[in-house]
């Protein structure tokens, strides 16, 4: 399955450069890492979002999730943003309003089936 993950977010001057790395880190395992002067962002492949995936199961919210994903996929893409001060507190917590001081991760996963991906990282729960 073709899976590229893209995920950024803002760096604000009072954030600790290390503490937003720790918080992508928290959610994702990454191959590429870019410091710019107001974001940092990350990419990575399909293991890369194998914590995301554990996270999403060990707090029982992969329905929600699905449901969050499913809204916002279109052409092949999946867009969903993440709470950049929970990720930081190492939980997954879906951000579906612009209202963190902080700003939001921003994830952007390209794939060849959204329906066979979204099944893999938030299967059903019954």
């Amino acid at each position: 399955m073709k899976c590229e993950m893209k995920a950024k977010t803002p760096l604000n001057p009072t954030e600790d450069v290390d503490k937003v790395i720790e918080a992508l880190s928290n959610m994702f395992d990454y191959y590429q890492l870019e410091i710019g002067d107001d974001y940092i962002s990350i990419s990575g492949d399909k293991d890369s979002l194998l914590r995301l995936k554990e996270a999403l199961e060990k707090r029982g919210i992969r329905n929600s999730a699905r449901k969050i994903m499913i809204r916002e996929a279109h052409d092949g893409v999946v867009f969903f943003k993440l709470n950049k001060q929970s990720a930081f507190s190492d939980v997954v917590n879906f951000a579906e309003e612009n209202i963190s001081p902080l700003g939001e991760i921003n994830v952007k996963i390209e794939v060849n089936s959204v329906e066979k991906f979204i099944d893999w990282l938030a299967p059903l729960q019954g």
